[in-house]
C-alpha cells in the first residue's frame, strides 16, 4: 500500500511513459483509463459511443507499462481525479487502488450480476473477462501427450533441460507474471520461495529461458527450431500461436489430485471517485460487463474467458468449472502482497 508522501518516487518513471499528459474534454465526455491493448479495447468502446452519442477519450499505455503504468496514475490522481472510469486487464493493482479509496461504489446490481468468486468483496469493481495462465507445448518437440508437463511447478523440474526440452517463462517482476508469482506467494510463502528459487537457478544454468514478456516465452515455444519444449504463458498469447497454425497444444495445468488448479487473470473495472462524469462513468461500466461486451471480447483475438456462465464463447474458449478447475485465490491478500515480494524477486531475476 502506498502512501501519498510516497508516491513522488514513481514520477520519473510515469513522466517517462508519458502518462501525465493532459486530457479531459467536456463535461459530456467519459475520460477512460485502460491498460488493455488498444486493438481489444477501441472496437468495444466505439461500439458505446455508436449506441449512446457519448463521446469517451480513452487513455492507453505502452507495452512496457502494462498494467502498473495506469494503476500508478490513478494512484497518484486520487486526491483529483481526472478519469471516470478504470478498465484494467489485471485485478492485483485494482485490489490495491481499491484499498487506496480510489474507487466509488459499484451501481446497484451490478456485482449480483456475476457468480460470488469473482465478486468484489467491497462492491468496488467488477472482475469480468478472464485469461488463464497456461503451458504451452511444441508438439514437434513433444509429440507424445504421455510426455508434456502438467503443472507449473514443472519449470522446477531438472528433467526439462538440454537442447528440446527447455523450458520459458517470463520474467516474474512485471503483468500477468507478476501476478502469477505474488499469487503463489500468498497462497504458500516458503514454497512459493523455494519454487522461484530453483526456477531461478535453472535459469542462471541455461535450462530456463526468462525472457521480457508472456509474447515472447510464446514465440521461443512456437518455433520448433528454439528448441524450447514448452512455455508459461496467458491464453491469449496462446491463441496467437494457435491462429498462426504453429505446432502448439494448450495445457491448463495443475488438475491433479492436490494440485491448486490453473490461475484465471480477470480484467476488472472500476468507478473512479470523484470522476468528473459519473453518471456517464456508470453508463459505460454498464456497457462494458454486459453479457453482450464480455461475449465480444470471448470472439475478438485476445479470446477473453467469461466468467458467467450464460454468455456465449468459442469452442477454443475453455471455461473454469467446465472445461478445467480454476485455482482458488484470495485476491484481497494478493493485493496487500503486491510489494512484499518484489525484493525478493528482483534478487534472484533482475540478472535473468
Amino acid at each position: 500500500m502506498r502512501t501519498a508522501a510516497r508516491l513522488p518516487r514513481f514520477l520519473p518513471a510515469v513522466l517517462a511513459l508519458g502518462l501525465l499528459g493532459g486530457c479531459g474534454g467536456s463535461k459530456d465526455e467519459i475520460v477512460l483509463y485502460c491498460s488493455v491493448d488498444q486493438d481489444q479495447f477501441r472496437p468495444v468502446v466505439e461500439e458505446f459511443t455508436k449506441a449512446t452519442g457519448t463521446k469517451v477519450e480513452a487513455v492507453g499505455e505502452t507495452e512496457a507499462s502494462r498494467s502498473v503504468g495506469m494503476a500508478r496514475r490513478v494512484e497518484m490522481e486520487r486526491e483529483h481525479p481526472v478519469a471516470d472510469l478504470l478498465w484494467a486487464n489485471e485485478i492485483m493493482n485494482t485490489v490495491v487502488l481499491r484499498d487506496l479509496q480510489c474507487f466509488a461504489p459499484l451501481p446497484e446490481g451490478v456485482a449480483q450480476r456475476f457468480p460470488e468468486r469473482w465478486r468484489d468483496r467491497k462492491g468496488r469493481f467488477v472482475a469480468f473477462a478472464g485469461r488463464a495462465r497456461i503451458l504451452l507445448v511444441n508438439t514437434k518437440l513433444l509429440p507424445d501427450r504421455k510426455d508434456w508437463p502438467t503443472s507449473v511447478a514443472d519449470l522446477a523440474d531438472p528433467k526439462w533441460s538440454g537442447e528440446g526440452r527447455r523450458v520459458t517463462v517470463a520474467r516474474p517482476l512485471t503483468g500477468t507474471t507478476y501476478t502469477h508469482a505474488v499469487a503463489l506467494l500468498s497462497k504458500d510463502p516458503e514454497k512459493g520461495k523455494a519454487f522461484w528459487k530453483a526456477v531461478a537457478a535453472r535459469a542462471a544454468k541455461g535450462e530456463v529461458r526468462i525472457v521480457p514478456s508472456n509474447g515472447a516465452t510464446m514465440n521461443l515455444a512456437s518455433k520448433t527450431e528454439n528448441g524450447v519444449a514448452w512455455a508459461v504463458t496467458d491464453t491469449d498469447d496462446a491463441l496467437v500461436a494457435m491462429e498462426r497454425g504453429d505446432p502448439v497444444a494448450v495445457v491448463y495445468p495443475d488438475q491433479g489430485e492436490g494440485q491448486p488448479g490453473t490461475l484465471v487473470i480477470p480484467n476488472t473495472v472500476a468507478l473512479i471517485a470523484g470522476g468528473p462524469n459519473p453518471a456517464g462513468a456508470a453508463k459505460l461500466l454498464e456497457w462494458l460487463v454486459s453479457e453482450d461486451s464480455e461475449a465480444r471480447l470471448a470472439a475478438g483475438p485476445i479470446g477473453n474467458i467469461p466468467l458467467r456462465d450464460g454468455v456465449t464463447a468459442p469452442a477454443q474458449v475453455k471455461r473454469p468449472g467446465k472445461d478445467f478447475r480454476a485455482m482458488e485465490v484470495d485476491w484481497d491478500e494478493v493485493g496487500r502482497n503486491r510489494d512484499r515480494w518484489m525484493g525478493t524477486l528482483q534478487t534472484l531475476f533482475t540478472s535473468q
